[in-house]
């Protein structure tokens, strides 16, 4: 097998999922677990892992896995090609094959890997059905082409230019395709995984934590649009981040504004030298205290959870990951 690299892109905000993508389960593990693992049973060494959003969270949670960690620290303004060309400058000079594929796609087969990585062909991709899939097996030959491509549509938009002549390799593999932007894409590869293997998943706690006063007005949405505020500078680039229009930001913030009775933001107007906007050092107490409650909230909710549902044996937590999440089963209700 030549000198075989990877390069798992996790730098995403996740808005549209409304919780961290790289850190949802599937049987017990989370996705950036699965996909660093299949990447390591493929042969890949190194395995890149490109963070932005959250990567103190991504660098703890894989301090034992053995990977190479590299952050775009400017994840909030450049798109997935950016965070891939910065994993790939971090290969070695003698990788021959590197797969590259998304945090968020963590059902594909072995074979289909093997199959990719037995083509031949400078860019080498699954095709399942009519849709095109991940991962990829690419030449570091393709990095200088990438870099100098200046179009729009990401990768997608290279191979349309004709930048990147693609081998496609038809799969029976729908987890090539399945990922996990949003909640019920989420749920339909839960599902397709229950088919797979007919086993129910671990237990899981669903808990969303928020604020009332004359009514719900504050929730983690809403902590991760002033997050993203203050580490943009601007509120079109945070809602740039989350995917929803300039307007519904603005009636986030004067919701937030009127609910509380004092300012959370402070606008400046735009000029020679532009505008934005920062967060009031109110606005900065109220998103450190809720993060803070939040953490402490979902740390005791974890433990009260594990009290009550046990795996059959009475062994691990069920749906909570210890050791790569080895050993965990689909609870069953104790006797009465």
């Amino acid at each position: 097998m030549p000198n075989l690299a990877a390069v798992i892109v996790a730098a995403g905000v996740s808005s549209r999922m409304g919780r961290f993508k790289p850190m949802l389960q599937v049987d017990g593990r989370t996705m950036i677990q699965r996909v660093v693992s299949a990447m390591r049973t493929a042969g890949a060494s190194p395995v890149v892992v490109v963070t932005g959003y959250r990567h103190e969270v991504l660098e703890e949670h894989l301090a034992n896995e053995g990977v190479l960690f590299v952050h775009n620290a400017r994840y909030f303004e450049t798109q997935m090609l950016d965070s891939l060309l910065l994993g790939l400058d971090a290969l070695p000079e003698d990788t021959e094959k590197v797969l590259i594929t998304p945090a968020d796609i963590p059902l594909v087969k072995p074979e289909t890997i093997q199959a990719l990585l037995n083509a031949k062909g400078d860019f080498i991709r699954p095709i399942c059905g009519s849709s095109t899939g991940h991962p990829a097996v690419m030449s570091p030959a393709l990095i200088q082409r990438i870099k100098d491509y200046r179009g729009g549509g990401g990768l997608r938009g290279v191979i349309a230019s004709g930048g990147i002549v693609p081998t496609d390799v038809p799969v029976d593999d729908f987890g090539t395709v399945l990922d996990s932007d949003t909640r019920d894409e989420y749920a339909e590869l839960m599902k397709y995984r229950r088919r797979e293997t007919n086993t129910p998943q671990p237990l899981q706690l669903d808990l969303r934590i928020g604020l009332y006063a004359e009514t719900s007005f504050w929730g983690p949405d809403s902590a991760q649009f002033l997050e993203l505020i203050q580490t943009t500078g601007s509120m079109l680039g945070a809602c740039q981040c989350m995917h929803i229009s300039y307007s519904r930001g603005w009636r986030m913030v004067n919701e937030i504004e009127r609910q509380l009775g004092f300012q959370i933001l402070v606008r400046t107007p735009g000029g020679n030298s532009g505008g934005g906007s920062e967060l009031t050092e109110q606005g900065k107490h109220l998103l450190i205290a809720f993060q803070s409650m939040q953490e402490e909230i979902r740390t005791t909710a974890q433990e009260i959870f594990a009290r009550y549902f046990q795996t059959r044996d009475g062994g691990l937590p069920a749906g909570l990951p210890a050791s790569g999440g080895q050993g965990l089963c689909p609870w069953t209700p104790p006797a009465l």
